[in-house]
């Protein structure tokens, strides 16, 4: 090895030797020599350039380019991308930053054709799936109908049993076919151009339905459709199938009839009967009632229906009218028109009318003046007899046709109707009862100077009552008054109670009275008469209807003026009191009281239940006796004998007193038993109550 390295040593000494030897040169011309070394010099830079270039470009692009996989479901076999230079490795790819497209083939899936980006992220990934093909399905019927199928609610051509490019997938598959019931099911198509073969057993949906009819050869119609004539047997589809059964000359018949596939039935129970016949009636005058046979058709002008070909009486009546009867018989199917004028029944009616202007109606009609002689139809007349200032007369009357009847008639003033509608009894919310009074008479308050007894303020004066009023039959009791004031109590006398529910409420104020008259009138929604504040009569209202305490003189038109006459006791002119005249200071209370009648008895040391005694005659109890009572009026006293005459006094608006009347339980002289006797305060006592009044109008 030595030996071969000098050799070679040697070797490279001579050539270099040799090489470094001085020759002459050629002659060579001195442009020529030049050019052709700077064309080789720069051939070479060229060519080291372009290497370089080379290799920094492939350098540049191994440090740029990123690492790409690709994979796809099902895998790929191969596939190839477009959008720009790239370099596959073993199991990747190098693909600089951008846009590809990956193109790829797979049998029994559609190609893939995907555009993706490459982004300066290391080591991507891209996913594609492969999408099946359609695929094929052939139906095989039993049985071998036409059908109608669906493919998830759409409709889809089938060709010789083959429905083509169905989707992969889940699928929901409907078969129909004319009276079959429909087939649905569930199916996956495999896809992929492949045949799938689905057999399929449809159920019948009819059933066979046969008909029989009287008469026969009856038609059978289904929604206009003529299915037939009777007798038949047809296949009908499961349901319910409206049916109409006609037959020219007959009434048509409907019968639904409901079938059950596969179900077998025989309808043999259709029976038409023969069209009707017509009847049309008019008359003179119309509204004459119609009769055929035994069954009522109406009234004139009439277009009825009647049973053909039987022979009937035909009855046309009308009140007032003669009647007509005819036999007729309709054919089936024909129609009958009769024109009928009825003859009229006339009666004579005479009316003699008090006022005798009077103006009379005849079923609205006006006739003239209403005492005169008229003759009418006998049927049920409405009969209107009117005047300015009088309340209208009607009636129904029947006139006879044989007997003249007459009617007098007196027409009633608006002022006597107003009268006389008025209730003569009412009931007040506590439950009390009042009687309706309609004076209109003059007498007189107060008592003659000469009369024993007489006290100062009995000052005669003329008085007029021209309202009518309700006054109460009794003493508001004590049960009435605490539906007002729940905790009152009227008290005890010496151990007699005075609060039993029927004695009459005592120990309360005017005030209190006035504010229970108030509360009825709330309760009934009237307007109230006292205007009371801080316990107070502020006004009153004279107008108003509400309920409200008797004035003075509806207390003497009541107790005292009696047949015309002016009473002196409620028994009459002396004493002592009749039996069972009143509650008054008698020997019964002799034991708490001063002053009694010794020579009577009712029985009672205190106040009584109320109506416990006779009434008077205007048929009101107590007036004088069991308690005395809070009237209306402020207390005043006038001076010397007045002859004007005062109508409907309600006393002074102002004063410190009210007037109280009629004697009590306690009272037993003569001054007080009087009925004149007058008496005032603003005190609650034990003997003092009140009862109720109230205008009617």
């Amino acid at each position: 090895m030595g030996d071969g390295m000098n050799k070679n040593n040697n070797e490279q000494q001579s050539n270099y030797q040799i090489e470094n030897i001085i020759e002459p040169l050629k002659f060579v011309p001195a442009n020529e020599t030049v050019i052709d070394k700077k064309v080789q010099l720069k051939g070479k830079y060229i060519i080291l350039t372009a290497l370089l270039c080379v290799s920094f470009i492939a350098l540049l692009y191994v440090f740029t380019a990123k690492s790409v996989t690709f994979k796809t479901s099902p895998e790929y076999n191969k596939i190839s991308l477009e959008g720009g230079f790239h370099f596959k490795m073993s199991d990747y790819y190098l693909l600089l930053p951008g846009n590809y497209t990956l193109k790829s083939d797979k049998a029994g899936y559609y190609p893939l054709n995907k555009s993706f980006e490459v982004t300066q992220k290391q080591n991507q990934e891209f996913n594609f799936k492969f999408l099946k093909l359609p695929g094929d399905l052939q139906l095989i019927v039993n049985p071998n109908v036409k059908i109608k199928v669906k493919i998830d609610s759409e409709p889809v051509n089938i060709k010789n049993g083959v429905i083509s490019n169905i989707s992969a997938g889940e699928h929901t598959l409907l078969v129909s076919s004319d009276k079959f019931f429909d087939f649905k099911t569930r199916l996956s198509i495999k896809g992929k151009q492949q045949l799938q073969k689905l057999s399929i057993a449809l159920s019948p949906a009819w059933a066979s339905i046969s008909f029989d009819s009287s008469p026969s050869a009856v038609q059978i119609i289904e929604n206009g459709k003529l299915l037939g004539k009777t007798p038949i047997t047809l296949d009908l589809l499961e349901g319910t199938h409206s049916l109409i059964f006609k037959k020219q000359g007959y009434q048509h018949v409907e019968r639904d009839v409901d079938v059950i596939a596969l179900t077998k039935q025989t309808i043999s129970d259709i029976h038409l009967e023969k069209l009707l016949g017509e009847l049309q009636i008019t008359s003179k005058p119309s509204g004459a009632s119609v009769t055929f046979g035994e069954e009522f058709l109406g009234t004139t002008p009439i277009i009825a229906h009647v049973l053909p070909d039987i022979s009937a009486s035909l009855l046309i009546f009308k009140e007032g009218y003669q009647q007509q009867n005819q036999k007729l018989k309709v054919g089936s199917g024909t129609k009958v028109i009769r024109n009928i004028t009825l003859s009229p029944i006339l009666g004579e009616v005479k009316f003699k009318v008090t006022p005798s202007d009077a103006l009379i109606y005849i079923n609205d009609i006006f006739m003239g003046r209403a005492s005169q002689d008229l003759t009418l139809s006998v049927k049920q007349q409405n009969i209107k007899i009117e005047k300015s200032g009088y309340v209208t007369y009607q009636k129904n009357i029947l006139p006879n046709a044989t007997l003249a009847q007459t009617f007098n008639i007196k027409l009633k003033t608006l002022e006597q109707a107003k009268w006389d509608n008025m209730k003569s009894i009412i009931s007040d919310p506590s439950g009390g009862k009042l009687k309706l009074f309609k004076p209109k008479k003059i007498f007189y308050a107060g008592a003659s100077r000469r009369e024993q007894g007489r006290r100062a303020n009995e000052i005669k004066r003329t008085l007029s009552l021209s309202r009518p009023f309700y006054l109460g039959f009794t003493e508001v009791t004590n049960k009435q008054f605490k539906q007002f004031e729940s905790e009152h109590s009227s008290g005890h006398v010496k151990g007699k109670s005075l609060n039993g529910i029927d004695q009459p409420v005592v120990n309360i104020t005017w005030i209190q009275a006035a504010l229970f008259c108030n509360w009825l009138s709330l309760k009934e929604k009237l307007k109230n008469v006292y205007n009371i504040k801080d316990n107070k009569l502020i006004s009153f209202d004279e107008k108003a209807k509400g309920y409200r305490l008797p004035t003075e003189a509806e207390w003497i038109w009541s107790s005292r003026f009696i047949d015309d006459q002016m009473l002196k006791y409620p028994w009459g002119d002396s004493l002592p009191p009749t039996k069972k005249s009143g509650n008054f200071a008698d020997i019964s209370g002799a034991a708490i009281l001063g002053n009694v009648q010794a020579k009577y008895n009712d029985n009672y040391p205190v106040s009584a239940p109320v109506a416990s005694f006779n009434k008077n005659k205007k048929g009101i109890y107590d007036l004088s006796g069991n308690v005395a009572e809070w009237s209306h009026d402020l207390y005043e006293i006038q001076t010397g004998l007045s002859s004007k005459i005062q109508v409907d006094p309600m006393g002074p608006l102002t004063g410190d007193y009210h007037v109280i009347r009629g004697s009590s339980w306690a009272h037993g002289t003569r001054t007080e038993l009087r009925l004149s006797f007058r008496d005032y305060g603003n005190s609650k006592r034990q003997d003092l109550g009140f009862r109720i009044a109230k205008y009617a109008n």
